[in-house]
C-alpha cells in the first residue's frame, strides 16, 4: 500500500534529471533550515550550513529558466505575442500553483479559527484586509510579509513575475522597431526587469540610512522582481545561443565558477561572518551590499549552474528515483513544511533534551515527505492533469 502511495507515475523520459536534482537540493536546503526550529534552545550554529546557498534563490532561478523557456518558445512558435496567448500562459501557471496554495491557505485559516473557538481565546490571524492580500499575493508587495504563513513571500514574487514578464513581452513586441528580430525583444524584456529592479534597490540603498538595516529586501516583491529573470536570461541563452549552451567547456567552466561564487556569496551573508563585520566596523558596507548587489550576484552565479544541470538528462538507480520523487513533491513540501507542520504540529511538542529535538526533526521530515506526497498525488497532480485537458499545451523544451 505504501509503495502504491509513493509511486507517482512520472515519465522519466520527459524530465531532465539535472534540473530535478537542483530542485531537490533547493527544497532540501529550505526544509533543513526550517527543521532547526525543532531543536529550540538546544540549537547551535553549524559551520557547514554557513556555506549552503539560500534554497529559495535556487528555486527562483530554476523557475525563471523553465517559465522563461516556455514563454520564449511560445513567442518563437507563434512569431507574435497576444492577449489570448498570455491568458493561456497565465491559466496554465495558475492551475499549477493556485489550487494547492489556496488549499493550504484556507486550511491554515480554518485551523486557527477552530483552535481559537476551542480554547475560547481570540484567534491570532492578521486583520481581514491583511488576510485578503494573501489571496491576491499582495501580502509582501511593498513591505515584508506578516507573521502568518510567512514562507509565501517567495511565491508572491514568482506569481508577480509570471504576470509581469509576458505583459512586458507583449508591450515590447508592440513598441519595438519592426526591424528587431524576436531575440532582441526578449532580451529587452529581461534587461527591463533586471536593470529596473537593480536601479530601485540601489536608489533605496543610497536613500535610506544604513542604520535602518537590510530593510527586508529579500522578501519584498518590488525589490525582488529580478529574481526570476536571471533564469529567464539562461533560457534566452539556451534558445538563441545553443552551441554555447551545449559546449562542454562552457558547461564545465560555468558550473564550477557558479558553484564557487554561490558558496562564497552564501558565506558572506551568513550569521557566522556577521560577527566579523560588526567587530571590524564594516557592517555598514555589508548592509549596503545586502540591499543592492548581493541579490544580483546570487542570481547570476546560480544561472551559471544551469547549462551543466540542463544537459544532465538521465540517471538511474534508487537514489535517482528518490531525487525525482523529492523534485515532484517539492512545491507541496514548500507549502506544508513550515506553517502547517512545524508551527502547528512539531513546535507543540516540548523540546526537553537534544535527543527529543532530533526526534522532532525526524518526525518533521517524515510528515513533510508523507503529506507532501499525498497532497501531490491526490490534489496537485489531478489539477495539473485537468489543466492539460482544458487548456492548449505549450511547446516543450528541446
Amino acid at each position: 500500500m505504501l509503495k502504491d502511495i509513493f509511486s507517482l507515475g512520472s515519465d522519466a523520459h520527459n524530465r531532465v534529471f539535472g534540473l530535478d536534482l537542483l530542485r531537490a537540493i533547493a527544497i532540501t536546503i529550505v526544509v533543513d533550515a526550517h527543521s532547526a526550529i525543532a531543536l529550540g534552545r538546544f540549537h547551535t550554529s553549524n559551520l557547514v550550513h554557513q556555506f549552503l546557498p539560500d534554497g529559495v534563490e535556487l528555486f527562483f532561478v530554476l523557475s525563471g529558466f523553465l517559465i522563461g523557456g516556455i514563454l520564449i518558445r511560445i513567442y518563437e512558435k507563434q512569431q507574435t505575442m497576444s492577449v489570448p496567448l498570455i491568458l493561456n500562459f497565465w491559466t496554465r501557471r495558475w492551475f499549477r500553483t493556485l489550487p494547492a496554495y489556496y488549499f493550504v491557505l484556507i486550511g491554515l485559516i480554518l485551523i486557527n479559527l477552530f483552535r481559537a473557538w476551542r480554547s475560547g481565546l481570540h484567534h491570532t490571524l492578521p486583520g481581514k484586509w491583511t488576510l485578503a492580500k494573501y489571496f491576491v499575493f499582495l501580502q509582501n508587495f511593498s513591505s515584508y510579509v506578516p507573521d502568518f504563513f510567512p514562507e509565501t513571500w517567495s511565491l508572491a514574487i514568482e506569481e508577480w513575475s509570471y504576470l509581469i514578464l509576458p505583459t512586458l513581452l507583449l508591450v515590447w513586441h508592440l513598441v519595438a522597431p519592426k526591424s528587431w528580430p524576436r531575440r532582441y525583444v526578449v532580451l529587452a524584456v529581461i534587461l527591463t526587469v533586471i536593470l529596473g529592479t537593480n536601479a530601485l534597490r540601489l536608489i533605496q540603498a543610497i536613500r535610506i540610512p544604513i542604520s535602518e538595516g537590510e530593510l527586508g529586501y529579500r522578501g519584498i516583491v518590488l525589490t525582488r522582481l529580478d529574481a526570476i529573470s536571471y533564469g529567464v536570461l539562461a533560457a534566452y541563452i539556451k534558445q538563441y545561443h545553443l552551441p554555447l549552451w551545449q559546449s562542454p567547456l562552457a558547461r564545465k567552466t560555468g558550473f564550477w565558477l557558479g558553484l564557487t561564487i554561490t558558496i562564497f556569496l552564501a558565506f558572506t551573508a551568513s550569521i557566522f561572518i556577521l560577527k566579523y563585520y560588526v567587530s571590524t566596523g564594516v557592517y555598514p558596507a555589508y548592509v549596503f551590499y545586502k540591499r543592492s548587489f548581493y541579490f544580483t550576484a546570487i542570481g547570476l552565479s546560480t544561472m551559471l549552474l544551469l547549462p551543466r544541470m540542463d544537459n544532465w538528462r538521465t540517471s538511474h538507480g534508487w537514489l535517482a528515483g528518490a531525487v525525482t520523487h523529492i523534485s515532484l513533491i517539492s512545491y507541496s513540501m514548500y507549502l506544508l513544511n513550515l506553517s502547517p507542520l512545524m508551527a502547528q504540529v512539531i513546535e507543540r511538542i516540548p523540546t526537553t533534551s537534544l535527543a527529543v529535538g532530533y526526534g522532532k526533526i525526524g518526525l518533521f521530515w517524515a510528515l513533510t515527505i508523507l503529506l507532501s506526497t499525498l497532497l501531490y498525488r491526490f490534489y496537485e497532480k489531478p489539477m495539473t492533469n485537468l489543466r492539460d485537458r482544458l487548456t492548449p499545451k505549450e511547446p516543450k523544451q528541446v
